[in-house]
């Protein structure tokens, strides 16, 4: 019966696939061709026009709806307005500006009216803005506030061809005392109404426009990465590398009409923006959260959301979050939570084993499936501690979500699997996903329902992958290689950069992530590091930093762990502390051969007590026992506050861009390993004397 169900459920996949392929590159919602996204959100309107597409805050902080309907004309009337100040099919014009609701009303709304959107977050530095605007050739500009339209001012002498420009809230101010330059600024409102204005000349130039004139290969936006390498690359998708990943999504998270999302990340990241293309396509509700860092858990309760797509860092800020409260409690109440929650998460991953859902890369034989069924043994021992769990800490944690959360999924980034086993052993089911901005984003998945733990799942079926080693010979399964995709998905190519495109994009249409995978016999993926990440020390062993920062990231006194050695004896890290844990462990403790000043954070952190305790973690954590070879310890490091120029030094997922922390933190990295080699003098010295 599985299986009938599994070839069932192949079928259904297969035939989506194949509706995309033969129909123009297009998808089907209930009988309807949908060929762009503006098609999308128009279809949606007319199907379900009542339906809430947007909640999103008033003045008084309050959630209002916005039907389908309703967000469709406002698209409408966005892309009249610009056709009146003269967009025509291939137009680029920036957007930018962070969650709200007219958010994409200007982004299809450029779409519709055949343009290209360029978007960018409000925290753009003015050289970015300057780059991207001027390189694209922009002519109309939208801006979310006075903020964004400051810094617009700054730069607009270099880019000459900017005509227009369109702020979404002026939040009051005054406009006069901007120095346009001679350009025009219309507000949002103003922008509607002559959009209304021209469709009530021309009221069927959009609407056929949208239904027939914009094709799925067409470019519907140009979303700018610096990525880890520093050089800006305006990446080209096109309205079918969003749409052909609809159908699949739809089957693996399985969400129905009016279900909420919570959106929390920057809108203008392809991420954010596939998943919010994906609640369109069933129709479901945008609930925008904003400020994230201060409403997000009051927000869970006024929302009641049923998903949330979020990156690593929102996952680990809640679970910081939930142990501080429960410490709070007491020192028993927080061992007796390790104690339940670390046996839950046993006992997820022994029902993993027991129904073969957990990485293989060897098929089994009949002695070892046989063998399996002995895990029941210690499965069923530990269900009565996690019943327990339930009772007294996790039902009141799931609580937090607003009670009907079914699923999150966390993608941009790796997820610590201590959080990864945590969450879906409390009853929060998280789904990790990869992609990157070049492949639209979504490359591969874990199923709701039939998550294979410790992977990302398997590729997704508009697209495919294969691993290679650097020589170009394939991969077998639990060998680590680079990974390479193929597919709808996968990128037009960069803006005006065609040898950078040929760096990743061959000929074949295969794809270089740069990313190092590997793959179990089942087809899952697992990302193993990036390939430009690796670091060679001296003695040619080539290290992997983010396994090594994702375990010290399960320290309770280590925030961030930044991993360090090129060319180097060994590995260090600049470690950001969890300055409050360690001044607790301080207090809790006893110093006879040192007065530690607690209150002093900077001579706290100085102390040989922090210092040990930071390499009692090293050693706790970064060992055989966990995985890792003698070469891959860490043997030094360095206190760093916070990053200092974290818009420059974190991408927009919240990745490293290690050149950058390397550049800027070179002096704590030359000092650190400094002091590393004068102990190596040492040694030799006392070492030469014994031999003398």
């Amino acid at each position: 019966m599985a299986q009938t169900g599994n070839i069932l459920q192949i079928l259904r996949l297969t035939a989506a696939t194949f509706l995309i392929d033969i129909i123009t590159k297009s998808v089907i919602i209930s009988d309807m061709i949908i060929k762009n996204l503006p098609h999308l959100l128009y279809h949606q309107g007319l199907r379900y026009p009542e339906t809430p597409a947007q909640l999103s805050k008033d003045i008084k902080g309050v959630f209002q709806p916005v039907l389908y309907k309703d967000l469709s004309e406002q698209m409408l009337n966005f892309a009249g307005g610009l056709i009146t100040l003269g967009t025509k099919k291939g137009d680029r014009i920036g957007h930018l500006a962070d969650n709200r609701q007219e958010w994409q009303v200007v982004s299809l709304g450029i779409m519709a009216a055949g343009g290209i959107d360029i978007p960018r977050g409000t925290d753009v530095t003015v050289k970015e803005m300057a780059y991207i605007l001027s390189f694209t050739e922009c002519e109309t500009v939208s801006v979310e506030n006075p903020f964004v339209l400051g810094k617009l001012c700054e730069c607009m002498s270099q880019i000459p061809t900017l005509k227009n420009i369109i702020i979404i809230d002026t939040q009051n101010q005054a406009l006069d005392k901007y120095e346009l330059a001679g350009r025009n600024l219309y507000r949002y409102d103003q922008i509607l109404k002559m959009g209304q204005l021209w469709r009530n000349e021309h009221p069927t130039i959009i609407d056929q426009q949208i239904r027939e004139e914009i094709s799925a290969d067409q470019v519907a936006s140009i979303i700018f990465t610096s990525g880890t390498t520093g050089v800006p690359k305006g990446v080209q998708l096109t309205h079918n590398n969003f749409l052909c990943q609809l159908p699949a999504l739809s089957e693996i998270f399985d969400f129905h009409r009016a279900d909420r999302s919570m959106c929390i990340l920057p809108i203008w990241h392809v991420y954010q923006r596939a998943f919010e293309f994906y609640v369109m396509y069933f129709a479901g509700t945008l609930c925008y959260s904003k400020p994230v860092t201060s409403m997000l858990i009051q927000d869970f309760a006024k929302v009641r959301p049923q998903l949330m797509p979020c990156v690593p860092r929102v996952w680990e800020g809640i679970y910081q979050a939930i142990s501080k409260k429960i410490k709070k409690q007491s020192k028993t109440a927080w061992l007796l939570f390790k104690l339940l929650s670390n046996a839950s998460a046993n006992a997820l991953t022994l029902e993993g084993k027991i129904k073969g859902r957990h990485p293989l890369f060897k098929q089994p034989n009949y002695l070892q499936i046989g063998l399996s069924k002995l895990w029941y043994v210690p499965y069923v021992c530990l269900l009565p501690l996690r019943a327990l769990g339930n009772k007294l800490y996790f039902k009141n944690i799931r609580e937090v979500t607003g009670g009907q959360f079914a699923c999150g999924i966390s993608g941009g980034g790796g997820l610590p699997p201590f959080l990864d086993r945590f969450y879906n052993s409390i009853g929060i089911r998280v789904v990790e996903a990869y992609g990157l901005t070049e492949t639209a984003p979504v490359v591969a998945s874990r199923k709701r329902f039939a998550p294979v733990m410790g992977t990302i799942g398997q590729a997704l079926p508009y697209n495919q992958v294969k691993i290679l080693d650097t020589e170009g010979k394939p991969m077998a399964p639990g060998q680590k290689g680079i990974l390479y995709v193929k597919g709808e998905n996968v990128m037009k190519g960069y803006y005006k950069q065609p040898e950078l495109t040929a760096q990743v994009l061959d000929q074949d249409g295969w794809f270089n992530t740069g990313d190092l995978a590997m793959q179990t016999v089942k087809g899952e993926l697992m990302i193993k590091g990036r390939q430009k990440d690796t670091i060679v020390l001296k003695s040619g062993e080539n290290v992997e930093p983010f396994p090594i920062e994702a375990k010290l990231a399960e320290s309770p006194y280590i925030t961030t762990a930044i991993v360090v050695g090129q060319d180097q004896n060994s590995l260090g890290a600049l470690i950001i502390p969890a300055v409050e844990a360690i001044r607790n462990a301080a207090k809790q403790g006893s110093h006879p051969d040192e007065e530690i000043k607690i209150d002093n954070t900077q001579k706290l952190l100085s102390s040989k007590f922090a210092r040990e305790l930071i390499m009692r973690e090293f050693e706790r954590l970064i060992c055989a026992k966990n995985g890792f070879k003698n070469f891959e310890r860490v043997n030094q490091f360095e206190f760093l506050e916070k990053l200092e120029h974290p818009e420059e030094e974190l991408t927009a997922k919240g990745s490293l861009v290690r050149f950058k922390v390397n550049q800027n933190y070179r002096h704590l990295i030359n000092r650190m390993f400094n002091k590393e080699e004068k102990k190596r003098q040492r040694l030799s010295d006392i070492i030469q004397n014994l031999l003398d």
